[in-house]
C-alpha cells in the first residue's frame, strides 16, 4: 500500500505538471507563431447546449449535457443532478445516492431512461442513482412542471436520462476514459474506466458502451443515544464503529437501430447496471448503567457488546427495449415494448457477542457529543462474552416489469395534438422491510483468533478499537455450517400491480409562444400477498386495492422578449405507496393485539401545483432565472401507529375488535412551496484577455413545507431543506478548464419514529457542505488528437456528516470518510 501511495502521488504531480507545462507551451506558441489553431471553450459550448434545450422546452425544466457532467468531479448521476437548481442529494457514507427534488420525499420523483419509466430498485418507488454512471448519458432533463405525456407519479419531478443514439454522430466514434486515485482515510483505491464506440450511416447505426468504477474507503462512524438537554447530556449507549467498504458499479449496454425510408427507425436498446457495496463492520457498543452526571463523569462499571460482519448490498437494473418510430399518413408514431428487471438484495451475517463484556472505572466525556470520549481499565481484546449469537440481517426485492407504450402526434390547425397510452404490469417478490433479523447461536469458532491491528481513524479512538479479519471469520463460520437464512414467513413480500395510463395533449401555437393543455388518466390495480395468523399457523393473506386518478395540466410559455421567457404551469400528480409500505406481510402478536408491518389499505398521495418562471438569456451561455412553485399534497404517507380491524390479520380477533398497527398511515394537509434563483455568467461576453476566461454558475433554493401526521403531529416533509445553494467559479482558456465548486444543504427531516407515548419524533440530517475541484487540459494542439488530462478532488474540507434526534444538540450519528482524489485521461475519436 505504501508503494502504491508513492506511485499515485507521483502520478498526481505528473498530471498537474503536464497540465501546467502544456498551458505554458501553448502560451509560448501563441506569442511566437502568427497562425495557430483556435481552441473552442468546452464549458461554454456545453452550457450553451443545455440552456438552449431549457429555452426550447414546453415546460419548466433544467437540462444537463453530458460534457458538462464530465467537467465536474461527479462520482455518479446523483452527484451531477445535485448541481441543478432545486435538487439536493442524499449521501450514504459520503457518496451521492438519492435526490430530493425541490425538498420533496424521494418517492415523489420518477426516473426514466429514454422515456422508459424505471421502478425504484429498493421498494418499487424510490429511485437510486448511485448505480448510474454519467458516461451512459447524452443529456439529462429534470422536468419540474409535468405535462400530460409524462408519468403521473411525478409530484415533484420527472428525470429523463437520454442515452447517446448512434445517429447523433455520423460514421465512427470512439471515447475512452481511465483514472486512478485514492480515498484519503485508509488509503483505499479509487478507479474509473469507461469506453464507448458507435457507428452510423444512412442505413443503420449502433453504439455500445461499458463502465467500471471502484471505490475503497474507511467509514468512521459513531452512533449515540443520550438523555438530558442541550449542554447537559448523559450517555445511555455509545457505538464505536469502523467500516471497511468496497463499492463497485458496472454498467454496459447499447443501441442498434435501422433507418426507414420515411425518416423513421426500428431499434433495440439495452441498459444494464449493477452496484455492489461490500462492507466489513467492526463495532463495539458501550452501555452506561447508573450514569447521572451530565457531560462527563465516571461510573464503576459498564457493559460492552461486540458486532462483526462481512456483508454485501447489491442492486441491479436491466432494461431491454424494442421499438419503432415512423410516420403513418399525417401521424408520427412511436411504439415500444420494454422489459425491466430490478434486484435489491442485502445479506449481513453478523456475529454478535453479548453477556459479560464488563468494564470498570468507566470515564465518559460527551462535551463534544458527536465525538465522545470513553476510557476504562480493561483492554477490549481481553473481554469475555458469555453469549455468542449469529444474526442474519437479510432483505431483498426482485421486480419484473413489462411495459407497453405508444405515442401518436400530428399537426392540426392549432399546433400539434398528441395522444398516448401505456400499460405496466409489475410482479415483485422478496422479504425484509427493509431487513429481517434471523437469530441463532454462533458456531464454536474462536472469534479472537481473527483480530488484527488498530483502526484507521480521524476520530477519537480512546476505546482502542481494532480490526478483525471479517472475511476469514466468515469463511470459518461457513465451514462450520453457517449459511444465509431465508426470509421468515411474516416478512415475505409478494406484489402484483397493473397500471394503465392514457393521455391527450394539445399544443396551441401563438405568435407570442404557446399553450399546452393536457389530461392524463391512470388506473392502478394492486394486489399484495402476506400472512394471516390462523390459530398458531401463518396462512396466506391476499389484499387488493385499486384506484383511478384524473390528472389535468396546463402550461403557458410566453416569449416576452427575444431574450426573455415567462412560464406559468398548473400540474397534478400522485405518489403510490411503496411496496414496503403497502405490503400485507406483518408480524402479528395476538396476545398484545398488535401488528407491525405494512398497510395495504393506504391511499395514494395526491397533489396539485403551480409553477411560474422568469428566464433571461442575456448573453451567450448565460442565464438569470427565477422560479416560484407551490404544491398541495393530500394523504401524505408516514410511519404511524393506528387502530385497524384485527380480523384482517388473525382469526382469533373478535368481530369489530381493533388492534394496534405500527406501520404506515396517511397524513394530511401537505404543502410545499419555494423559490429557485439561478445565474450563469461569463466574462468573455464582455472582455478579452486573461480575465475573460472566468465565469460563475450559482443557484439558490429556499423551500418551506409542512404536513400533519396520522397522529396529528406537524413536521416538514422528509427530505426538505430550508436552504440549498451551489456556487461554481470556473476558468477556461487555451485548453485549460478549472472549476471550484461549493455545495450547501440545510438540515432536513430523514424520518419520523414513534417516541414517548407514540408521539412522533423527527430524525434529521444536519446541514452539509462540500468543496470540490476539477481540472482538465486539452492536449489536441500539442499531439494532434482529442486527448485531455483531468484531476478531480472531492470533499476538500474533509466534512463529517451528522444526524440528530429532534434537536441538533442531540446527535445520534456522526460519520467521516476523508477526501478523495482521482487523476486520469480522456480520449475521443
Amino acid at each position: 500500500m505504501k508503494i502504491r501511495k508513492v506511485v499515485l502521488k507521483n502520478y498526481i504531480v505528473l498530471v498537474l505538471s503536464m497540465i501546467i507545462g502544456a498551458q505554458a507551451l501553448v502560451a509560448f506558441a501563441e506569442d511566437t507563431i502568427e497562425e495557430i489553431v483556435v481552441m473552442g471553450k468546452s464549458i461554454k459550448a456545453s452550457t450553451q447546449s443545455s440552456l438552449e434545450a431549457k429555452r426550447m422546452a414546453d415546460n419548466v425544466s433544467d437540462v444537463i449535457s453530458a460534457d458538462a457532467m464530465g467537467r465536474f468531479p461527479d462520482q455518479n448521476l446523483a452527484d451531477a443532478l445535485g448541481r441543478v437548481p432545486g435538487i439536493a442529494i442524499e449521501r450514504d457514507q459520503g457518496q451521492a445516492r438519492y435526490v430530493s427534488f425541490r425538498g420533496a420525499p424521494k418517492r415523489y420523483t420518477t426516473t426514466a431512461f429514454d422515456g422508459v419509466d424505471i421502478p425504484g430498485v429498493e421498494n418499487g418507488r424510490v429511485p437510486r442513482f448511485d448505480a448510474y454512471p454519467t458516461v451512459i448519458t447524452s443529456q439529462v432533463v429534470a422536468n419540474k412542471a409535468i405535462t400530460a405525456d409524462m408519468p403521473g407519479e411525478s409530484i415533484s419531478g420527472y428525470i429523463n436520462v437520454k442515452t447517446l443514439l448512434p445517429s447523433d454522430i455520423d460514421g465512427w466514434s470512439f471515447s475512452l476514459e481511465a483514472g486512478v486515485g485514492e480515498q484519503d482515510l485508509g488509503g483505499g483505491d479509487v478507479e474509473k474506466f469507461n469506453a464507448r464506440v458507435s457507428y452510423s450511416n444512412d442505413q443503420f447505426g449502433f453504439v455500445v458502451y461499458g463502465s467500471e468504477n471502484l471505490r475503497e474507503q474507511i467509514t468512521d462512524n459513531r452512533e449515540h443515544e443520550y438523555l438530558g438537554t442541550a449542554g447537559a447530556l448523559i450517555p445511555v449507549q455509545l457505538d464505536f464503529r469502523n467500516y471497511r467498504v468496497k463499492r463497485e458499479d458496472n454498467a454496459f449496454g447499447g443501441t442498434l437501430e435501422y433507418y426507414l425510408d420515411n425518416g423513421g427507425r426500428v431499434f433495440f436498446s439495452s441498459l444494464n447496471t449493477e452496484f455492489t457495496d461490500k462492507e466489513e463492520r467492526n463495532q463495539w457498543n458501550f452501555y452506561f448503567p447508573g450514569a447521572e452526571t451530565p457531560q462527563s463523569g465516571t461510573i464503576a462499571s459498564g457493559n460492552v457488546r461486540r458486532l462483526l460482519e462481512d456483508g454485501i448490498y447489491t442492486n441491479e437494473t436491466d432494461v431491454n427495449t424494442i421499438g419503432a418510430e415512423f410516420t403513418f399518413g399525417e401521424w408520427d408514431i412511436e411504439a415500444k415494448y420494454s422489459n425491466i428487471e430490478t434486484l435489491f438484495d442485502t445479506y449481513l451475517p453478523i456475529p454478535y457477542l453479548i453477556g459479560g463484556g464488563q468494564i470498570s472505572n468507566v470515564f465518559y466525556d460527551v462535551s463534544d457529543a458527536e465525538e465522545p470520549i470513553v476510557t476504562f481499565d480493561e483492554n477490549l481484546g481481553d473481554l469475555a462474552y458469555g453469549l455468542k449469537l449469529m444474526i442474519d440481517a437479510v432483505g431483498g426485492l426482485e421486480t419484473e416489469t413489462d411495459q407497453f407504450k405508444i405515442d401518436l402526434s400530428r399537426a392540426n390547425k392549432w399546433g400539434v395534438v398528441k395522444f398516448g397510452a401505456k400499460f405496466d404490469t409489475r410482479d415483485a417478490s422478496g422479504g425484509g422491510a427493509p431487513l429481517d433479523l434471523v437469530i441463532g447461536g454462533l458456531p464454536s469458532v474462536d472469534v479472537g483468533s481473527f483480530d488484527e491491528g488498530p483502526w484507521d481513524t480521524d476520530l477519537d479512538n480512546t476505546v482502542g478499537g481494532y480490526y478483525s479479519d471479517n472475511k476469514g471469520l466468515l469463511k470459518a463460520l461457513e465451514a462450520a455450517g453457517v449459511s444465509r437464512s431465508d426470509f421468515p414467513d411474516d416478512g415475505k413480500v409478494q406484489i402484483e400491480e397493473d397500471i394503465i395510463s392514457v393521455y391527450a395533449m394539445q399544443t396551441i401555437d401563438m405568435d407570442w409562444g404557446n399553450i399546452i393543455l393536457g389530461l392524463r388518466i391512470e388506473d392502478t390495480d394492486y394486489k399484495t400477498v402476506g400472512s394471516k395468523l390462523v390459530g398458531a399457523v401463518y396462512e396466506p393473506l391476499s389484499v387488493n386495492n385499486s384506484y383511478t386518478n384524473v390528472l389535468p395540466s396546463a402550461h403557458v410559455n410566453w416569449d416576452f422578449r427575444e431574450d426573455t421567457k415567462l412560464r406559468l404551469s398548473f400540474s397534478t400528480g400522485i405518489s403510490r405507496p411503496s411496496y414496503i409500505e403497502a405490503r400485507a406481510a406483518a408480524t402479528i402478536d395476538p396476545i398484545g393485539m398488535a401488528i407491525g408491518g405494512g398497510n395495504p389499505q393506504l391511499d395514494e398521495e395526491k397533489s396539485w401545483g403551480i409553477d411560474a418562471a422568469y428566464e433571461w438569456y442575456f448573453a451567450d451561455a448565460s442565464l438569470l432565472s427565477v422560479t416560484v412553485f407551490y404544491r398541495s399534497i393530500d394523504n401524505v404517507i408516514s410511519e404511524s401507529s393506528e387502530k385497524v380491524l384485527g380480523s384482517i390479520y388473525s382469526d382469533i380477533a373478535a368481530p369489530g375488535e381493533l388492534w394496534d398497527l405500527t406501520a404506515f398511515g396517511n397524513g394530511k394537509d401537505g404543502e410545499l412551496q419555494g423559490i429557485e434563483i439561478a445565474f450563469t455568467g461569463r466574462l468573455d461576453n464582455y472582455m478579452d484577455g486573461f480575465l475573460s476566461g472566468f465565469g460563475i454558475e450559482a443557484n439558490l433554493t429556499l423551500i418551506d413545507s409542512e404536513y400533519t401526521t396520522p397522529e396529528g403531529g406537524k413536521f416538514e416533509l422528509p427530505g426538505q431543506s430550508d436552504t440549498n445553494y451551489n456556487l461554481s467559479v470556473f476558468y477556461e482558456d487555451h485548453g485549460l478548464s478549472a472549476r471550484l465548486s461549493y455545495r450547501y444543504r440545510d438540515a432536513w427531516l430523514d424520518e419520523t419514529e414513534a417516541g414517548h407515548l407514540n408521539t412522533p419524533t423527527g430524525i434529521y440530517w444536519d446541514e452539509q457542505e462540500r468543496v470540490d475541484l476539477s481540472l482538465r487540459y486539452e492536449l489536441a494542439p500539442l499531439v494532434g488528437h482529442d486527448i485531455s488530462l483531468f484531476a478531480n478532488f472531492n470533499n476538500l474540507t474533509d466534512e463529517t456528516d451528522v444526524r440528530y434526534t429532534g434537536k441538533d444538540w442531540n446527535p445520534n450519528q456522526a460519520e467521516a470518510y476523508g477526501r478523495r482524489y482521482l487523476v486520469g485521461f480522456r480520449y475521443s475519436l
